[in-house]
């Protein structure tokens, strides 16, 4: 079995330690801090965007830059699929995490160049659904969050991180634990990878459920055998 990511920062476990009540607590203290926004039509589209664009088949991100692995020959692809897997870890992207806008802003800090690169490995999740969350978030968005839904198999994303990388993920999925995924499994779209032992972030809030089951995002592409209605939303492209 896959380790989970050595994540070390005490103020970070603490909180992915917290029970519902602490967890309450802490976002209401949060929300407060922020403190209330005027609606403006700049904050409105930016929340449209989420998650924001992301190519449709397997990257590898560099300070910004994206080289698919489509343009690599086949050896080159497979020594790059190889080199990354080797010692980083296995994140699934559903939302905004698979889009090299988002991880750009997220790693452009560090400053090991390894730590500002990342392996994003396109394919399909079986074994769980994509719906909305059941609140927004403070910018807008209804984001996403993963849903067990035996037999389904949906579009997503692998990103391959560093143990920087995965710290500083795990800050910014304010609402989401860390999980494993013991039950499902990702099959890459061409890159000969073992992808087993996923982690993913999965939304403490739970899922938006209409009659008490949840709903499904309809613009998740390539999506097959759901188990439950879908709902278009927006704030998915």
């Amino acid at each position: 079995m896959r380790d989970w990511p050595p994540i070390t920062e005490p103020e970070l476990l603490e909180r992915m330690a917290f029970d519902d009540e602490q967890f309450r607590a802490f976002i209401m203290s949060f929300a407060a801090a922020l403190g209330p926004r005027e609606f403006t039509p700049e904050l409105f589209q930016h929340g449209l965007a989420y998650p924001w664009q992301r190519p449709r088949s397997s990257f590898v991100l560099r300070d910004g830059e994206v080289q698919l692995l489509d343009d690599l020959d086949a050896e080159a692809r497979a020594a790059t699929v190889a080199r990354f897997v080797a010692d980083r870890h296995p994140i699934v992207a559903i939302g905004a995490n698979a889009a090299p806008e988002r991880l750009a802003l997220k790693f452009a800090h560090f400053e090991d160049v390894a730590d500002r690169t990342a392996l994003v490995l396109a394919g399909d999740l079986h074994g769980l659904d994509v719906g909305p969350v059941a609140t927004a978030t403070a910018y807008g968005a209804m984001p996403a969050t993963l849903f067990a839904s035996p037999g389904t198999a949906v579009r997503a994303a692998v990103v391959w991180v560093t143990v920087a990388q995965a710290t500083q993920l795990t800050w910014s999925e304010l609402s989401y634990r860390l999980a494993r995924l013991e039950s499902a499994h990702f099959v890459a779209d061409r890159e000969d990878a073992d992808v087993d032992g996923l982690f993913a972030y999965v939304s403490r809030l739970g899922s938006f459920c209409v009659d008490g089951k949840p709903v499904a995002l309809a613009a998740v592409p390539r999506a097959a055998a759901r188990r439950t209605r879908t709902r278009r939303s927006s704030c998915w492209t």
